[in-house]
């Protein structure tokens, strides 16, 4: 994993830096990336959060820190999704009122 995570923060800092190939590898292979991590949470229903998760990192790229993990960075930005999620779909228990 350690060289996925050098190949992922060279790929984000060439893409922040404008180069256009180096940032569409990295959506590719962190949409791969991130399949596995939903799917093992939530099985079947990950891609709608893939697409999400991709969408905030690109939305959010400006605030990755290159002093620290990138991978760290962008399982934060998932987790969140997931939490929002799971908080959309929740069903919410109700209680008749008697009066």
């Amino acid at each position: 994993m350690i060289a996925a995570e050098a190949q992922y923060r060279d790929w984000m800092l060439a893409g922040l830096s404008g180069d256009r190939a180096a940032y569409s590898r990295l959506l590719a292979q962190l949409g791969s990336h991130l399949r596995a991590y939903f799917a093992r949470r939530v099985g079947a229903d990950a891609e709608d959060l893939v697409q999400e998760t991709l969408i905030a990192i690109h939305t959010k790229r400006a605030t990755y820190d290159p002093a620290l993990p990138f991978t760290a960075w962008v399982h934060g930005i998932a987790r969140y999704k997931l939490i929002d999620a799971w908080r959309r779909d929740k069903r919410r228990a109700t209680v008749a009122l008697e009066y």
